[in-house]
């Protein structure tokens, strides 16, 4: 029968298959961050998460020849390490700007220049010592958690990622908790860093922390990634399909827009309206283009109150607009009435001429072919010189 390993041994064992692992991770998150940048506070992040998993891990296990060293390195590590940790999140939050950032500089620094100070006064109370560490442990998971809660509300988007790392703090902490009271008066220091269920926890931390906060800071990373993207793909898509100085439907807004209506549409739902302005060349020499550009708009936003919802506004040429009414008969009249009211030159609202022509749609119309019905029911329009004009 093998002879049994003594359970020194056994945490020996433990201690460097654990020390093993978080090196490698550790390592490679550094490298990563150092040479592919991502989000501000991505390498402030690697190398907080770093120092503190390395100093949980050398105030976990301490040979007997290396106690003092083993104290103050280990401590040291972790108070360093939370701080950063903490401060690289408000840096990939981006909440307050630049000048929530001086907030937590002014705020971390000097407190942590005074626990590193205290550390070295206490390195020998092993209560006090415990006492300080742990109590500015507590302080950074607050300033954590109050920021990750602040952050999935104010990012719905990113919940689930700041989620994940709420959560794997709050287990690592709770994996923590039993070797503090290994901390408590009366416990043998042998105890303290014996192969007993509390170390083993605190080791299964560590891996926890090094390993599943690695994964999930990355995740989030990714999600903000995924997200943005998103928002620029949107950004580009309303582009081409909107008009920069009406912010009405272009050409090729209004051509997909149509289709989807026809796909859906009853026969004879509609009515294509084709609208340009009286004159407008004539406009544009006398009093410049930025008048010109002013009569586009203020078409434009006439059209946008006449329309209701379902309808479709846009500018499909220099100073054409098409407009596409899809409600109920009588509402499509009375809108019929409001536009030829409203477009006199004589008595409209907007103090120059416009003329239109419009066309009944239906599911079998393409929109070429009613745009130049349309066009022709307008030109026949101004040709008689009405305010409008319709098949």
């Amino acid at each position: 029968m093998p002879p049994i390993p003594h359970p020194t041994h056994l945490l020996a064992f433990l201690a460097a298959s654990v020390c093993g692992t978080v090196l490698l991770v550790s390592s490679l998150t550094l490298l990563v961050a150092w040479w592919r940048p991502s989000y501000p506070g991505w390498r402030g992040w690697a190398a907080g998460h770093t120092l503190l998993v390395l100093g949980m891990l050398i105030g976990t296990y301490r040979p007997p020849e290396l106690v003092t060293l083993s104290v103050l390195l280990g401590n040291a590590l972790v108070i360093v390490g939370a701080a950063l940790f903490v401060e690289a999140f408000h840096r990939f939050a981006g909440q307050g700007g630049a000048q929530g950032l001086r907030r937590v500089y002014r705020g971390s620094v000097p407190l942590v220049i005074a626990a590193l100070f205290l550390l070295t006064v206490v390195s020998d109370q092993i209560m006090a010592r415990t006492l300080l560490v742990n109590a500015f442990v507590a302080l950074t998971t607050v300033s954590f958690v109050g920021l990750i809660l602040s952050q999935m509300r104010r990012q719905p988007e990113l919940r689930a990622g700041y989620r994940l790392n709420l959560g794997l703090l709050l287990l690592v902490v709770t994996l923590t908790l039993p070797r503090l009271f290994t901390f408590r008066p009366g416990v043998q220091a042998a105890e303290v860093f014996a192969f007993t269920l509390p170390n083993i926890l605190m080791f299964v931390a560590v891996l926890l922390l090094s390993v599943g906060g690695t994964f999930t800071f990355w995740l989030l990373h990714d999600d903000r990634r995924r997200v943005e993207m998103r928002r620029l793909h949107d950004e580009l898509n309303t582009l081409a399909h909107t008009d920069a100085l009406t912010s009405t439907l272009n050409r090729r807004g209004m051509e997909q827009a149509f289709t989807r209506w026809a796909a859906r549409a009853q026969p004879g739902a509609g009515r294509l309206l084709v609208l340009d302005i009286d004159e407008f060349k004539t406009i544009n020499d006398r009093f410049g283009h930025t008048a010109g550009d002013d009569h586009l708009v203020s078409l434009s936003r006439l059209l946008e109150q006449v329309a209701h919802p379902g309808d479709l506004v846009g500018r499909t040429g220099g100073d054409e607009f098409t407009m596409l009414l899809t409600g109920a008969p009588a509402q499509i009249s009375q809108q019929l009435e409001q536009l030829t009211a409203a477009l006199s030159e004589r008595t409209g609202r907007l103090g120059f001429g416009v003329s239109f022509g419009w066309t009944r749609v239906g599911p079998a119309d393409l929109l070429a072919a009613a745009l130049a019905r349309a066009d022709a029911a307008m030109y026949h329009n101004k040709a008689q010189g009405r305010g409008s004009a319709g098949d």
